[in-house]
């Protein structure tokens, strides 16, 4: 289990909220061009880094989510649990 901070948006408003996800349902990991470009915009919540990335991540559920964090940064997360 990771723990993550997923974006979410409500009625044209973001929001951010810590998720714990299960790593073993995570099938992909890609940097999020979209949200990095509300992020620019002034969109997020305030708080975040101005350098911050954001991954879009495909469960095998076949839902996506958008995570605060860089595919990179994720993927140490997950290879932290799995290898303890």
């Amino acid at each position: 289990m990771i723990k993550l901070v997923e974006v979410i948006e409500n009625s044209g408003h973001f929001n951010l909220r810590e998720i714990v996800l299960n790593s073993s349902q995570i099938v992909s990991m890609v940097f999020d061009e979209q949200c990095a470009g509300l992020h620019a915009n002034g969109k997020l919540p305030e708080g975040l880094h101005e350098a911050q990335q954001f991954s879009r991540v495909s469960l095998t559920n076949g839902k996506e989510i958008t995570v605060v964090g860089s595919p990179d940064m994720l993927g140490q997360k997950v290879k932290k649990v799995l290898h303890g």
